[in-house]
């Protein structure tokens, strides 16, 4: 018989670039809940890391399953891949099923069974690739809120998971696709992922220009949490073109000079949120990012493997060496 509540370990923010794990009490589950035991866990080099270097506003929005305040203490994840241990009656689970859950890292927990917060995962996804179920429909959103159409010219600005991730839908309908970041080795990857090219920020404008025979970028995608990307995504953006702001910035300042570029070329600025679709409702992106994800190699995008009790050093490995590391994933035992 399980007694009630009982312990686990989970991760939190405790000071700027402070990681560490604390006990957790795990809360007896309504028939609307599950119990999960989690299996591996992604961590997020955007919000996340954020968070980590204490780059947060005191009014930033809280998950439901977070805990704390910002900028500390505070509890925060949501990409946790699991197996059921535990099923209320009127959850809909079963034990043993594999589920994703937006849910802080933390090795065992209890978490509604609400399709915002918990899916369950078709054997064509296996547990690592299902880690990055929540930044590839992030990416997905960015797709949706300004869709590629057949014969244009996407340009994504960043790398990073989410990056890589709208390339790789971008290449899906674009005639070409454009990427930029600072780091070599993730140029190659996204070379690797069909991208017609791969440059540094200084050299964007005129391979832009070359690629698109002068017409410049129909949509333009900012994902690199660099404010200075954005400026340069309206520099390449052509006449009616749109560019989309998938970075959040924290309290890191975004300077823009706006003429002549973005008044005369009639631009579009998109912010695009995650959280916020009405036609595509959560549920529905999140199966396309499954059915997506089903198909897609995410191997490439794995830079480290990290055991759970181990886990503040793969906030240390992203904040100190970004030019090495790229998806880091937490292992439980």
């Amino acid at each position: 018989m399980t007694t009630w509540p009982r312990q686990a370990r989970g991760l939190w923010f405790t000071g700027v670039r402070q990681a560490e794990l604390r006990p957790a009490e795990i809360r007896q589950p309504s028939p609307e809940d599950v119990v999960v035991r989690c299996v591996a866990s992604l961590i997020s080099a955007g919000t996340e890391m954020l968070i980590y270097r204490g780059e947060t506003t005191p009014d930033e929005f809280l998950p439901p399953t977070s805990e704390g305040t910002f900028p500390f203490p505070v509890k925060y994840g949501y990409q946790c891949v699991g197996r059921v241990e535990q099923a209320g009656q009127e959850s809909g689970y079963r034990v043993g099923q594999r589920v994703f859950a937006r849910h802080p890292h933390q090795d065992v927990f209890t978490i509604r069974a609400d399709p915002t917060l918990l899916t369950r995962l078709p054997d064509q996804v296996d547990d690592e690739a299902a880690t990055f179920i929540n930044l590839t429909r992030v990416a997905l959103t960015a797709l949706l809120d300004a869709p590629v159409r057949v014969g244009e010219t996407a340009v994504i600005f960043g790398q990073g998971i989410v990056g890589i991730m709208c390339a790789r839908l971008a290449r899906l309908t674009a005639a070409r696709v454009i990427v930029v970041d600072r780091i070599p080795a993730r140029r190659e990857i996204a070379l690797r992922y069909g991208a017609d090219a791969a440059v540094t920020p200084e050299a964007v404008r005129d391979v832009v220009n070359e690629l698109s025979h002068g017409r410049g970028a129909d949509v333009s995608i900012e994902a690199s949490g660099a404010p200075a990307a954005l400026q340069s995504a309206i520099e390449v953006t052509g006449p009616d073109g749109q560019i989309v702001v998938l970075s959040y910035y924290g309290t890191r300042q975004v300077q823009l000079r706006l003429a002549p570029e973005f008044h005369f070329r009639r631009h579009r600025i998109i912010s695009s949120q995650a959280g916020s679709q009405l036609r595509w409702d959560w549920a529905r992106r999140t199966q396309a990012t499954v059915e997506l994800l089903s198909h897609m190699r995410v191997a490439d995008m794995v830079s480290a493997r990290i055991p759970f009790s181990d886990a503040p050093h793969g906030y240390q490995l992203l904040d100190q060496h970004p030019e090495q590391t790229l998806g880091v994933i937490l292992q439980y035992a």
